[in-house]
């Protein structure tokens, strides 16, 4: 199943490819480390099983936990994107949560902080899309509503015209060459050397709600 869009629109970038939602087996629920600066941590993060491309979030996950996402190093012509879908079985739109380029956040806000709050019954994946740009430039600006594993970009149509769409069209999703666990953190690196670094944080305050509801 195909996401792309069959005509360029102007200002927009309609890219993506729908992998497979299926995820490693997940592991027991009590997967989090002691506490660490006021949380608990979790590192039982997945990789999909069908493009190798996508990370999905601990199966512990719930309502109230943070999602820290910190992006080590990205290329100028990479950007790592944040999608949730509202139903955690059927995913047919999403929406953006978060986009770096190589610059940092892309956006119209000023959000600094690397902390997403986690909604109850929704899909998280984390992903990376390449676009060869010539110049070196890069795209800032998206659409926050796109269907999965697709992005929406905007930007002037000299950056649209400097940019390889069809052939990152034609790649899809970039793979994920390694993931292991560093300590406290989940580090992925990508096929051409970007790595990201992630955590599920738990407040002690939450794990004591699940306690006593």
């Amino acid at each position: 199943m195909s996401g792309y869009c069959p005509t360029y629109l102007p200002r927009l970038l309609l890219i993506g490819l729908l992998s497979s939602m299926a995820a490693s087996t997940p592991a027991a629920e009590n997967q989090f480390a002691p506490q660490f600066g006021g949380y608990l941590v979790s590192t039982d993060f997945r990789i999909d099983n069908g493009n190798h491309a996508v990370i999905y979030l601990p199966a512990e996950a719930r309502s109230g936990d943070l999602l820290s996402i910190r992006p080590l190093r990205l290329n100028n012509d990479e950007y790592l994107i944040l999608q949730k879908c509202n139903s955690p079985d059927y995913c047919s739109q999403a929406r953006v949560v978060r986009a770096w380029n190589a610059s940092g956040r892309m956006g119209h806000d000023f959000i600094t902080s690397n902390k997403i709050p986690i909604e109850s019954g929704a899909r998280y994946m984390l992903w990376m899309q390449r676009i060869s740009t010539q110049g070196g430039d890069s795209f800032s600006l998206y659409k926050e509503n796109s269907p999965p594993l697709v992005i929406i970009l905007e930007g002037p149509p000299e950056l649209f015209e400097a940019s390889d769409l069809l052939g990152a069209r034609q790649h899809g999703p970039t793979r994920i060459q390694k993931s292991y666990v560093a300590g406290t953190a989940f580090i992925s690196k990508f096929d051409g050397g970007s790595v990201v670094r992630l955590q599920l944080l738990r407040a002690k305050s939450n794990v004591t709600a699940a306690l006593n509801p």
